[in-house]
Formats: structure tokens, C-alpha cells, sequence
């Protein structure tokens, strides 16, 4: 099963990503269904390696915390695929996201190793869909795009189901972060 372990984003936030979607206008945007912040994407899996997996983040007690989304940027070089939102640096989150990698890690699973840059994904883009120049606007439109603090209470296992319209994500199982006052 493909699969991955992400942050919802849901509620206000996802209304609020929806607009910044609508406003920039360019590529396929993102259903507000799957809008997530990927924590670690674990490709395809058996199902015994998930459940295994899912007994490792049930262990994870890291606090809630509040995580802002700051600025646009292109990701999938060499050629641009997807524009996202940037989620600014937190120590919160790149607890949580280390805490998630060394769970995957302890049951066999194998990462890629790139550097976790958190991000939410507004917009898929096919090959010459977009002049380089629309997109760029794009990116110049929102560059300063600041959005109030999320508050980040859980995060969940997601199956990623490929389909004709694009990705389906399904939660698996969520898991909370405690309860505790912010910084």
C-alpha cells in the first residue's frame, strides 16, 4: 500500500489555502480534502510493515504546537511539478517530523534522503502547462503570503490511492500530540 504520514490541514486553515488556491490561479489546485503537510513519505509498504508502523507512532508524545504557513515556492526540480505554501521553521515540527523518520526507521522502512522542507501543496503542474512566466507571477503573488498559526494537535497515517482525477488520501489512523500550553 502507498502510503505516508502527514499533519491534516483542515477547517479555517484549509478555507484559508483554498482562497490563496483561487487567487493564484495557475495549475491543478489541490481538493481541500487532501491538504496535508507531508511528515515522511513511505512509498509502497505491506501491510505488516503499516500496522508495525502504527504501533511505533502510537508511542510518539510530542507536544501540540502552532505551525504557520509563510511565503510560495516551486518544488520538483529540475522541472517545476507542484507549488506549495512553506510552513516556517518550528522546533516543534522538526521534533515531530524525526520522531515520525525514526519510527519508519525502527521497523525496516527505508526513507529517501533529502532534507524535510515542510510544505502544503496548492497546485500539481504537467509538463509546459504554464509558461515559466505565469508561474513565476504566481510565486510573486503570494511570496509574502502569511497565514495565522495553525494550531497542530495530531497527525495521521495516510494510504495514497493513484487515480485517473489525481491522488485520494485516506487516513489510516490518527494520533494526538499532547496536550500542553506554547511556548
Amino acid at each position: 500500500m502507498r502510503a505516508f504520514v502527514g499533519i491534516p490541514i483542515e477547517g479555517r486553515a484549509a478555507d484559508a489555502v483554498a482562497d490563496v488556491q483561487e487567487r493564484l490561479s495557475v495549475g491543478r489546485p489541490v481538493s481541500l480534502a487532501n491538504l496535508h503537510v507531508t511528515l515522511a513519505f513511505l512509498d509502497e509498504q505491506p501491510m505488516e510493515q503499516l500496522e508495525a508502523l502504527h504501533e511505533e507512532l502510537e508511542l510518539i508524545r510530542v507536544p501540540s504546537f502552532e505551525m504557520t504557513l509563510k511565503g510560495i515556492d516551486l518544488f520538483g526540480a529540475p522541472r517545476s511539478r507542484l507549488l506549495a505554501l512553506l510552513v516556517a521553521p518550528d522546533s516543534h515540527l522538526m521534533a515531530l517530523q524525526a520522531d515520525v523518520a525514526k519510527a519508519a526507521r525502527r521497523v525496516g522502512m527505508k526513507l529517501e534522503k533529502r532534507r524535510f522542507r515542510p510544505h502544503v501543496t496548492l497546485c500539481r503542474f504537467r509538463d509546459g502547462q504554464h509558461a515559466p512566466e505565469k508561474i513565476q507571477g504566481a510565486i510573486s503573488r503570494g511570496a509574502h503570503y502569511d497565514m495565522w498559526p495553525i494550531d497542530v494537535s495530531e497527525f495521521a497515517l495516510y494510504r495514497s490511492s493513484l487515480t485517473q482525477d489525481g491522488a485520494v488520501y485516506d487516513v489510516l489512523s490518527s494520533y494526538p500530540l499532547l496536550a500542553m500550553p506554547y511556548d
